[in-house]
Formats: structure tokens, C-alpha cells, sequence
């Protein structure tokens, strides 16, 4: 799925879709990233291998396609596929739906 049709699948999900396609997309980037065959959604990114430029490169493909600002230290505080895509999920839709976000607003 490529970003632009990524994008419209998040916006047209409910909060339980856009975790179950972040999960996915997560996942994807993180084996990329490392290359690894595969990454299980409670696989712990720093147990990965993820380092500091990973994370940076993982943190700056979910901002695009997400259109949040995330903060690096999220990717530490939601540390494994899981979390981070229903965090992500989370502040997604409040953002969509005017809430109080503490992220950023999708454009």
C-alpha cells in the first residue's frame, strides 16, 4: 500500500483499523529498518536493534504518513509495534475529531 492510499485508509478508519494498519505499516518499517524477515507486534524495538538513526528514520516515515508531529521519545515510550500503533491510532483520531491532541493535527 503506498502512502497516499495509506493515508486514506487512516482517515476513513475507525481508531481500531487505523491501529491494525499502523501495527502493519510499524512493522514493515522496523524490519526494513533492521533488515529482518519479520517483526511480531510485541517485539521490543531496542531488543530489534533499533538505535537512535532508526528511530529518527522510523519516527520521520510515521510523521509522513501519519501527518502528526511525533516526538522522538515516543517510539521509547510505546516501545514495540503494539503500543506505538495504538498510541498513534489514539492521537490520530483526536486529531481528526478536533480533541484535545498531543501530537499534532493531521492535515
Amino acid at each position: 500500500m503506498d502512502v497516499a492510499e495509506l493515508q486514506r485508509s487512516l482517515a476513513s478508519g475507525d481508531e481500531a483499523e487505523r491501529a491494525r494498519l499502523l501495527r502493519e505499516t510499524i512493522r514493515t518499517h522496523v524490519a526494513a529498518l533492521l533488515s529482518l524477515t519479520s517483526v511480531e507486534d510485541d517485539g521490543n524495538f531496542l531488543d530489534l536493534g533499533l538505535n537512535s538513526l532508526s528511530a529518527l528514520e522510523l519516527t520521520k516515515n510515521l510523521m509522513t504518513i501519519t501527518e502528526l508531529e511525533i516526538p522522538l521519545v515516543t517510539i521509547v515510550d510505546h516501545p514495540t509495534p503494539a503500543e506505538l500503533a495504538g498510541h498513534l491510532a489514539a492521537e490520530y483520531t483526536r486529531a481528526s475529531t478536533g480533541a484535545s491532541a498531543g501530537e499534532g493535527v493531521p492535515k
